[in-house]
Parts: structure tokens; C-alpha cells; sequence
């Protein structure tokens, strides 16, 4: 996957002429990577984006634009290989990227390593597991935009989001949620990163070492099944060093109490499991299983203006921000243990309307 990269201005990927959408919302697709990936978006409610996947070069952007009323998710796939085949021979012509037809009795073939959703450069399925989200809902509840990173299907790549108003010289830095997870994509924090963001809780190599449950690892050391170094970290060059792809219990399981389905389809029936808080451990911000709500939601106005930054392998360090705000141990099953789903409904409320102001 490479080696770990400080952030850099990344340069402008070019895009096709497209409509505009009364009142959008701009969302920023940033690749601060050292390899190309394939970003792709999933919309569940409102007005998409006028692409659903596209190739971006490591330190590129790309700007999509949605509706007021949009809800969707975005991920990055990665190790992805495209290319044109014989539609009836299935034999290969040549390799592509993006931006190109199809010709009459070809077809496009190809997969990605992670965040597969099929022969497909625009998606039109989720991505197959493991994979980090960027989630959103432009305009919910008290007109907010709500946001969140999720490992509930698993972790792939690190994400950072960032909420801007008028301009991305305006961020709103205490609303920064950041996931790394993975020891060869993080980096010492640097330029304004260092003092900008207050909230940030610096995790050690050992957090980040080992944190998935080896059962759960996308691909292992085969060097290390016998030994006590089973870890993608092991520097074994037929993983990759330290990039840790990681299913979650429920992608792994299918199980109804991973996946918080069936029977305990509810909070009070449904916790964390060993892989929601490992999760937890290392990237305090993000979703680790489907009910951990209010330790991982964040909000600001719903307004126009408003922009978006999401940035893959942004460097750093993952942040805690809602631990900080709310005072809590960050563990969503002792909350749980005392507080009932209405008491969680009443606590989001309030941090989130503090978070927004």
C-alpha cells in the first residue's frame, strides 16, 4: 500500500461538464494517499452526485456536489484494475482508468482489492466489506447536517472529514472526526494540524499495532500463523507492511447479535462485541457497531455554504473529540448499562446542539 505520507496540497482531478442542483452542498474527495484509489457513493435519499465512482490519483481532489436533501455514504476502493474484455471471449484488450466508451462487443471487467462493487467504475451497489465510510444526511432533525465515519462494515482505508463554511479556509475544526487505524498510513501530526485541532488524542504504535482481532483481518502473514507475529505489521512484503484491512464481526459473522439484527434489533439488546471496541480504542470518533450513536454522530447547520472535505490517509492521529465534549469513557455498552435508549436520545440531542453552535 506504500509508505506513510504527510499531507500535501493536493492538485484538482479534472471533472466532465455536469447540471447543477439547486441548493448543493459541495463535498471535497481528496486523495492525500501515496496510491490511486477509486472513490464511489452510494445515495440512499435525495439528490446524488453526478458520478457514483471515478479513478483519483494520489494528491488529487475532486469536488461532487448533492442536494439539500441528500443521504448517502462514500468510500474508497483500493488495488483496483480495470479493463475492456472481449464481452463474448471474456479475453483482455486493454487496461483503463476512467473516461473512456465502451466499443460494441466489449465489455468492462476488473474488481478492486477492497470496497469492490463489482466490474464497475460508477457503482451502483455498496461496497463489498471491509471498508470505512463517510457517512452523511444533509438536512435532518432541527435542520442539521449529520455526519459520521463508520467502521460498522469494517476498516480499509483511514478518513478524515471536515466541515467548512463559505470556504474550506473556514473549517470547523472541533467538528473533525479523524480515523487512523493502520501503522503505514499514519504520520506525525504537522503544519496548522498540530495546534488546529486541540481535541486530538495521540494513540501509540502499539494502539494501532495490533488492534484487529486476527480472525477478522482481510489477509494475514501466512509466515505467521505458527508463530506469535501474525500481524500484517510484521513488515512481511506479501501483505503490504502495516496496512490492516479488518472485517468487522458482523461482515465476518453475519451473526445476529454482531450485526445487531433479529433478536437484538435494538440498543438494549445489542453491544458492543471484541471488535467494536478494539475499534473504539483506536479511532474514538467513528461508528463501531450499529448502536454507538451518540459517541459517534457529529452535526453542524444545514445551511448553504456549507462544504465538505473528506480525505483519505489525511496522516496524524485519530481523534476523540466526542469523549472530550461529553466526559465519558468512550465505551457505548457502559453507557448501556444504565442509560436507556430514550436517556441516549436525550444525551445526543443535547451534545449535538452544542456541537453545531
Amino acid at each position: 500500500m506504500g509508505d506513510s505520507v504527510q499531507e500535501q496540497v493536493p492538485t484538482w482531478s479534472p471533472i466532465p461538464k455536469i447540471h447543477p442542483i439547486s441548493d448543493n452542498r459541495t463535498i471535497s474527495i481528496v486523495n492525500n494517499c501515496s496510491f490511486p484509489i477509486y472513490p464511489a457513493v452510494l445515495t440512499t435519499n435525495g439528490t446524488g452526485p453526478y458520478t457514483t465512482g471515478f479513478y483519483l490519483g494520489s494528491k488529487q481532489r475532486r469536488n461532487v456536489w448533492v442536494g439539500w436533501d441528500w443521504s448517502g455514504r462514500l468510500w474508497g476502493r483500493t488495488n483496483c484494475s480495470f479493463y475492456l474484455a472481449n464481452a463474448t471471449t471474456e479475453a483482455k484488450i486493454r487496461d483503463v482508468t476512467d473516461n473512456f466508451t465502451i466499443p460494441d462487443g466489449q465489455k468492462l471487467a476488473g474488481k478492486c482489492l477492497t470496497g469492490d462493487c463489482g466490474s464497475a467504475i460508477e457503482c451502483q451497489l455498496s461496497g463489498l466489506a471491509p471498508t470505512t465510510l463517510a457517512e452523511f444526511t444533509i438536512t435532518g432533525w432541527q435542520k442539521q447536517t449529520y455526519y459520521d465515519i463508520s467502521l460498522v462494515d469494517g476498516y480499509d482505508l483511514d478518513i478524515k472529514i471536515t466541515p467548512s463554511h463559505d470556504s474550506p479556509a473556514k473549517p470547523r475544526v472541533n467538528n473533525t472526526p479523524v480515523c487512523i487505524a493502520s501503522t503505514a498510513l499514519s504520520a506525525p501530526l504537522s503544519g496548522t494540524d498540530l495546534y488546529q485541532n486541540s481535541l486530538n488524542e495521540s494513540f501509540t504504535f502499539h494502539n494501532i499495532h495490533r488492534w484487529c482481532p486476527r480472525q477478522y483481518l482481510l489477509f494475514a502473514s501466512q509466515r505467521g500463523k505458527q508463530s506469535v507475529f501474525p500481524y500484517p505489521d510484521d513488515n512481511d512484503p506479501t501483505i503490504g507492511g502495516g496496512w490492516t484491512p479488518c472485517l468487522s464481526a458482523c461482515a465476518y459473522s453475519n451473526d445476529d447479535w454482531d450485526c445487531c439484527k433479529g433478536k437484538h434489533d435494538k440498543s438494549e439488546t445489542c453491544g458492543p462485541n471484541l471488535y467494536s471496541k478494539r475499534a473504539k480504542q483506536v479511532c474514538g470518533d467513528a461508528y463501531s457497531y450499529a448502536y454507538d450513536d451518540y459517541l459517534s454522530t457529529f452535526a453542524v447547520p444545514s445551511i448553504k455554504g456549507e462544504e465538505f472535505e473528506v480525505m483519505f490517509c489525511p496522516g496524524g492521529v485519530s481523534t476523540n473529540i466526542l469523549k472530550t465534549v461529553l466526559g465519558v469513557t468512550g465505551d457505548a455498552g457502559k453507557l448501556g448499562g444504565f442509560c436507556t435508549s430514550a436517556c441516549i436520545s436525550v444525551l445526543m440531542m443535547v451534545w449535538m446542539l452544542f456541537l453545531s453552535w
